[in-house]
């Protein structure tokens, strides 16, 4: 409690010292000598009605002179007020605000004290508006959350409990035949090596581009078992809508997108390398997931348990060279689905986990053997890890129809 304490302590005093930066105070004890007071803004307000109503009646009254007199039409009563609001001298509003840099930025126009801007604040510093989301990681997130903090305790320890052995292939998906594995998956991983993220990363590869044709042409429909779930790795620009081709394809239907957004704590700035195709900095990458055959929430919940995670995984950007993906992925599919026949296509030396079947073409090393991965399901029901009584009380549930 302690260290949470001084934590939140440390954070609200960096919070001071930037607030008093964009500010121009001298410290971050000083900020309130630069904001105005209650008293202050009532009086601000008080002058801005009182502006207001002297514009008004004089408005009016010169409507009404046009009106008696018959000499000005309705375009000189404009351009009456257009001149009343030009000849206005600036000492009838001591209170304007004019902009000078965004050391002072006002967000919106419906209040007087500063706001945080973060697109500002980027522009600024080179800090992504994405490093100011708090409790993002797995040991913090659900510290507010004690009841969904005790599940994935208790869905973490059944899975350990309950994973087969890490297996590993060292072979290359395009001559490799899928159908060689003998088993099919309730979940398949892919993480395909795309030029999109060689050409931000701003490195040479080692192993040959796939083009989403090539990645279309993998026969996972033949791998997967009846009702299962793909989840596809397919960067932030084509990737997309061609992802989706691919799920349509292996006869996936697309039900979410978890999105990785990446921040910059460690390093701000901009983007290294820019990708020529792009307009914008692109801080993200999208992990499209298919379903296939009938799963519901309400009645297949020896299957899935939903809702135990967010669709979000906020992490610090890989420094220049990487290009693995956030462990969180791993995470968000072992406590959504109850399958244990996982399988991860592309996979590295240091993607190898214990509960899944690693295949790709740069691995080291090989284990895998179809008879002795086969024997972990051999009984009935044996493919799923199955579910205590305290994780069916506090996991999240679709609501009763009544």
């Amino acid at each position: 409690m302690n260290s949470r304490l001084q934590e939140i302590r440390e954070r609200q005093k960096l919070r001071r010292q930037l607030l008093a930066q964009q500010l121009g105070a001298e410290s971050a004890d000083s900020i309130g000598a630069v904001l105005n007071s209650k008293d202050e803004l009532k009086e601000i307000e008080e002058t801005r009605e009182t502006c207001r109503s002297s514009f008004d009646s004089l408005a009016a009254s010169s409507k009404r002179k046009a009106q008696v007199e018959g000499e000005d039409t309705e375009e000189d009563v404009e351009e009456q007020k257009d001149e009343v609001e030009v000849q206005q001298p600036d000492e009838s509003n001591p209170y304007e605000e004019v902009y000078k840099d965004s050391s002072t930025f006002l967000k919106g126009t419906q209040s007087l004290n500063p706001h945080n801007d973060y697109c500002q604040h980027f522009v600024d510093t080179g800090h992504r508006p994405q490093n100011f989301i708090r409790d993002v990681g797995l040991a913090d997130r659900f510290e507010e959350y004690p009841k969904l903090r005790e599940l994935i305790r208790l869905k973490d320890e059944l899975i350990s409990t309950t994973n087969t052995p890490p297996m590993y292939l060292q072979a290359d998906p395009e001559h490799f035949d899928l159908q060689d594995l003998k088993c099919k998956f309730d979940v398949i991983l892919l993480e395909p090596p795309l030029e999109e993220y060689y050409r931000e990363s701003g490195i040479s590869h080692t192993e040959r581009f796939w083009t989403w044709d090539d990645i279309m042409k993998l026969e996972i429909e033949e791998i997967s078992a009846l009702r299962s779930f793909v989840f596809l790795w397919c960067g932030s620009g084509e990737g997309l809508d061609l992802g989706r081709m691919c799920l349509r394809k292996w006869g996936f239907r697309r039900c979410e997108d978890i999105c990785w957004i990446k921040t910059n704590k460690n390093n701000p700035g901009k983007t290294k390398a820019l990708d020529p195709k792009a307009v914008f900095q692109r801080t993200k990458e999208h992990c499209l997931m298919g379903i296939k055959g009938t799963v519901r929430r309400s009645t297949d919940g020896d299957f899935i348990h939903a809702n135990v995670d967010i669709d979000l995984i906020i992490t610090e950007e890989p420094e220049m060279g990487n290009v693995e993906k956030p462990v969180e992925i791993f995470h968000i599919i072992e406590h959504f689905c109850l399958g244990r026949r996982r399988l991860h296509l592309f996979g590295r030396d240091s993607t190898i986990r214990p509960g899944w079947l690693t295949v790709g073409p740069t691995l080291t090393n090989s284990n895998f053997n179809p008879e002795a991965y086969a024997s972990h399901f051999s009984l009935p029901n044996s493919h799923l890890s199955g579910c205590t009584e305290e994780i069916e009380r506090l996991r999240p549930k679709s609501p009763r129809l009544s």
